[in-house]
This record gives structure tokens, sequence and C-alpha cells, in this order.
């Protein structure tokens, strides 16, 4: 009669797993680390799982699920009835902390995810993920367009690759990061960044200045312009010369 597989053993050998492939490396964890530190026999370990890179790929698989489900926003910030601008950056700043601080306090995993610890069969794992995350920071782009937090000019879909970019490099920042981080002043900075942009209030007010009384020229109207101004030159010269 075959042995029926133990729900409590399988949870107790991805949690040893986890600890075997963060510390060695997937290449380098043997499945006799696994079962050792989950107290289970190596006859256990292959009845839950085919092989040590079926074992990593459920790890990721449920990582994923996890990750996803923490990047999601929550009914609370995309609720029917239409925020004012200074709540939905509130609901915005705690919903980016929480992501941040799933993401610290499963660094080791993620960092050899994004290392490329799991070589190439788990990649497209990971760029599934990155693809959701791009349609789900396009839908608060939009929103925040809606609620007339940004401009209407913009291109959902371009800022949304900006603003995606932006946080993967930063969690990559964080993963790396010797000790834990002031997570909630980084994403203060970024939701700063996002809603009010780089420059000072005084250099703001330059710029802005400079745009309402200064519109640009098109390519032509310079181009135009170029020969009166190099005529007006020449006859300055030559009155000069004259005199």
């Amino acid at each position: 009669m075959p042995r029926l597989a133990d729900r409590r053993a399988r949870i107790e050998l991805l949690r040893a797993a986890e600890a075997a492939f963060t510390e060695r490396g997937l290449a380098a964890a043997r499945v006799e680390d696994i079962t050792e530190r989950a107290g289970v026999s190596k006859g256990a370990f292959y009845l839950h799982f085919q092989s040590k890179d079926d074992c990593f790929k459920q790890i990721v698989e449920t990582f994923i699920a996890r990750l996803a489900g923490c990047v999601d926003p929550p009914p609370i910030v995309f609720e029917a009835e239409r925020a004012s601008v200074n709540e939905y950056v509130k609901r915005l700043l705690a919903h980016d902390i929480e992501v941040l601080e799933f993401c610290w306090q499963n660094r080791a995993l993620l960092k050899m995810m994004l290392a490329g610890g799991g070589g190439t069969p788990y990649a497209y794992l990971i760029d599934e993920f990155a693809q959701r995350v791009a349609r789900q920071v396009e839908g608060r782009v939009r929103y925040a367009i809606d609620i007339g937090l940004y401009r209407r000019d913009l291109d959902p879909s371009v800022i949304a690759a900006l603003i995606s970019g932006a946080f993967d490099r930063l969690v990559r920042k964080l993963i790396d990061a010797p000790s834990r981080p002031d997570i909630a002043a980084w994403c203060a900075q970024v939701v700063q960044l996002f809603t009010h942009g780089l420059l000072a209030a005084e250099a703001r007010a330059v710029a802005d200045r400079s745009v309402i009384e200064a519109p640009p020229r098109s390519a032509r109207q310079a181009a135009e312009s170029a020969p009166a101004s190099a005529s007006s030159s020449e006859r300055r010269r030559s009155k000069a010369k004259t005199t």
C-alpha cells in the first residue's frame, strides 16, 4: 500500500528547504540538508517532491503568490467613492510601507531569486510578477489622474514603467542593506518624489514661471528666426565699421 503524503511533513520540508537554499544556494544545498532540518527521511522528501528543483519551484511559486497578495492594493486604497488627494496619499504611503516591510522580512529568499538563484527555469515567474506589478501601478496612475493628483496629459503606461522600475531598484537596494533601514522614511521620499517632483519650491516656482512666460517654440520657428538674428548681427557689425 503506497504511503500517504503528510501535509504537516510537507510544510516542515518546505520551511527546511527554504532555510537550506537561502544559506547554501540551490546548487550547494542537498536533500540530506533539508531532511535533517525537517527531521524526516529522504523517502518522505520524495513522497512530496519529485526533486530538489521541484521543491524550490514550489517555494518560489508560494512566495510570489504571497508577495502578489501583499503588493495588490487593498480595497481601501481604490474604493468606489473617490478619496481626497490627501487621503489617497496617506493610504498609498501606508501600503508601500507594508510592501517594503514584507520584502525586508523575506530578503534572503528574495535576494536569491532576484540574483538568479533559481536558474532560468524560474525566470518566467519573476517576469510574470513584474508584468502584474506594472499593470497594477498603471491602475494607480489612472486613479491618481482621475482624482486630480496627476496631470491629465500623462501617459499612464509610461509613468507606470518609471514607477515600477524605481520600486524594483529600491527593493534591490533594500535587500542588500547590511541593516534594516528606515523603511517609512524611504517610502515617504518615494511618495514625495512622485507627487511633487525633485525640484525645490523656489526652483519649481522659477521653472513654472519660465514655462508660462516663454512657451516652447517649434523647430520650424527656431529655424526661421535664426537668419533674422544673424542678419541683425551683421548690420550692427557693418555700422560699427562705418563709424
